[in-house]
């Protein structure tokens, strides 16, 4: 018999809203046993869960998109200099290396949720105890967390679409069933190849879902939902340049939702609370990951990361968005002294959001930039301005590509945007204010676009490419 690599199935306590997400994983037990029946298969769906919390908030993976792109500077040392964080030295220079890359962990913990899913998805179907409903609503899950990570490793380890007139340039190796010791060593797939496999499994995932979450505690928006997966679909087509899809999936998930942007009034305080899509939940211990990353508590706790001014100062003294910065003055070493300087940290994780992923508001920039392609640009400018009214701006006469990704870059900031749509629309980088690195204004194309493919994955894989220009 092939043994199948049990990478981590964890035994996590999902029967109450209490419980849920805060034990910490234990032990290992038998594949078979931990699956035979549904208590065992949504320990083990809340177990991927937890891992997907805690790997995609990792720092270097969670600040990579406004790091690379001129969002974020560093905040001084308490002595003063200013320097790069060690966590992404790497990739801040455009110089990852592949014997130790900065994001080396979040490759081998993203295939190690991609196995657990794969594995419920192997035995979900023969659940002895589970409702024919139930085992939908699993798989429907499990299908949407599977292209969800496989997404997001493709952000990070592969060009985008469009690299190549065909899409035959390197995609990610794309995991469909458990691994096996010794026999399976997966390679990568062209980006065509990946994005049809990506297609395929958001696809089954909305066919499948049903009215209610298979974990039985938490809300919705804690787990892959049917608004959810077609979030992800949509910005899957928007990535591939599929413009019809992306604005048939973000129409039907912006009517379908039942949320609402939230208002002006309330931006300050609950910036995404109403519009909230997909957040995973915290621990009972533990603050959200997005908290530790990037806000302010004292000058002895505070975040390596703050806004560049170039970010900053596209906002408007009238835009609403502006009070979710928080002002510090800091000690900053001159070549004259030293002086306390102000900076500006983000106050965006100080309320009532969690580890959030996806929010309403995206939809209407993936519905906007869809329909801009489509010729549709009343639709674009309507989606872009009802952004902008609710920061209190007042609406735009016409709406252009350049337009539209400052209005979006001055929405998302500190949530991991703004690198990978330049990247997509084959932009050039321009890194001003703060930048203390050795390649502030890398232009496109280029291979250091993306990050390498750890050494030990090729080590062990010798089947594995590595990226160009590593």
């Amino acid at each position: 018999m092939k043994k199948i690599v049990l990478l981590s199935i964890y035994l996590l306590s999902t029967m109450s809203c209490s419980d849920f997400l805060v034990q910490e994983p234990v032990e290992a037990i038998s594949i078979k046993d931990q699956l035979s029946n549904k208590q065992g298969i949504l320990e083990s769906l809340n177990g991927a869960y937890y891992q997907l919390r805690s790997n995609y908030f990792k720092e270097a993976v969670f600040t990579y998109g406004d790091l690379l792109s001129g969002n974020l500077k560093f905040l001084p040392r308490t002595s003063g200099a200013v320097t790069v964080a060690t966590s992404v030295d790497g990739i801040y220079h455009f110089d990852d290396l592949k014997t130790s890359s900065d994001l080396e962990s979040f490759y081998s913990d993203s295939y190690q949720i991609i196995n657990n899913v794969n594995l419920i998805l192997q035995y979900a179907d023969q659940l002895p105890d589970a409702t024919a409903s139930e085992i939908s609503e699993i798989k429907a899950e499990a299908l949407s967390l599977r292209a969800f990570v496989h997404f997001q490793l493709y952000k990070y380890y592969a060009q985008n679409y469009t690299y190549t007139s065909d899409a035959s340039h390197l995609g990610i190796a794309y995991n469909t069933a458990p691994l096996k010791v010794g026999i399976d060593y997966p390679v990568r797939k062209t980006s065509a190849e990946t994005f049809a496999l990506l297609e395929n499994d958001v696809a089954q995932a909305i066919a499948y879902f049903q009215p209610n979450h298979a974990i039985p505690a938490g809300v919705k928006k804690n787990f892959m939902n049917a608004t959810a997966a077609k979030t992800l679909a949509a910005e899957i087509a928007l990535w591939k340049n599929d413009w019809q899809k992306a604005y048939d999936y973000s129409t039907d998930a912006i009517n379908g939702s039942g949320l609402s942007l939230t208002s002006a009034g309330e931006v300050a305080g609950n910036w995404a609370f109403s519009e909230s899509i997909f957040e995973i939940a915290n621990t009972s211990t533990n603050e959200f990951p997005a908290y530790a990353v990037y806000s302010y508590k004292s000058d002895a706790q505070r975040s390596n990361y703050v806004a560049t001014d170039d970010l900053y100062n596209l906002y408007a003294a009238s835009d609403n968005r502006r009070s979710l910065f928080e002002t510090q003055n800091i000690k900053t070493n001159l070549t004259t002294g030293s002086s306390n300087l102000p900076y500006r940290f983000t106050k965006k994780y100080k309320g009532t959001t969690t580890s959030l992923i996806y929010r309403l508001s995206l939809l209407y920039f993936i519905r906007a930039e869809a329909a801009l392609h489509l010729g549709n640009s009343a639709q674009a400018l309507s989606d872009v301005n009802t952004i902008r009214n609710r920061a209190g701006l007042g609406s735009l006469s016409a709406i252009t590509l350049d337009v539209l990704l400052e209005e979006k870059r001055k929405e998302f900031p500190f949530e991991n945007q703004y690198f990978f749509d330049l990247m997509r629309n084959h932009k050039n980088i321009v890194r001003n204010n703060g930048c203390i690195s050795t390649n502030c204004s890398p232009t496109y194309p280029n291979n250091k676009f993306v990050i390498p493919i750890p050494q030990a994955t090729i080590n062990v894989n010798t089947g594995m490419q590595q990226n160009d220009g590593y």
